[in-house]
């Protein structure tokens, strides 16, 4: 008996679809992979995107969020786990599409119970946080604007003294317009 000995090829796309498929390195993950994968590959992105989460998990309880610390540990573990974290990567195609692809197969792999799917969703935020702050703030805007969302960039903080509990606090809101806030 004889086997063929040919071997599977991934598709490569060229520049433009390329682009076209992941625009940006962050995503809302809209829309599902549509490509054939090898169960070898699904294996492996689950186990790289359930690395990648515990990660974010035990750095989040580690170290405070947001801080410097944080921050390049995360970025660390993303880079060894050659995910997309940041826009100007030299070939951003490969990562973005593990990206893609391991966020839906865990996806649905955690939506087995509601314990499950709050940890998936609550370390999905966690990443999409840390991926949007190290974001370029020309970038920011073209993200927003390819997600639809009808957001202005802004930069700065505006700190607010609010009377809690017979004691002045600050609180920082983000600089978005004071009437979508009920201010």
């Amino acid at each position: 008996m004889e086997f063929s000995g040919r071997k599977w090829r991934k598709l490569r796309l060229a520049g433009d679809q390329r682009n076209a498929s992941y625009p940006h390195c962050l995503q809302f993950y809209l829309q599902p992979p549509s490509e054939n994968i090898s169960l070898i590959e699904f294996e492996n992105l689950a186990i790289d995107r359930v690395k990648l989460l515990k990660s974010v998990e035990n750095l989040g309880v580690s170290y405070v969020k947001g801080t410097e610390q944080y921050q390049s540990k995360l970025e660390s573990e993303l880079r060894k786990l050659k995910f997309s974290y940041r826009e100007n990567l030299e070939d951003e195609y490969e990562p973005r599409r593990r990206d893609h692809i391991s966020h839906f197969i865990l996806r649905l792999a955690y939506c087995q119970s509601e314990e499950l799917r709050r940890w998936f969703i609550q370390q999905e935020m966690d990443l999409l946080r840390f991926r949007f702050s190290i974001l370029p703030k020309d970038k920011i805007q073209d993200f927003l604007k390819d997600s639809q969302l009808q957001f202005e960039a802004r930069w700065g903080l505006t700190v607010l003294p609010r009377l809690v509990s017979n004691s002045w606090i600050q609180v920082i809101l983000p600089p978005w317009p004071p009437k979508v806030l009920g201010l």
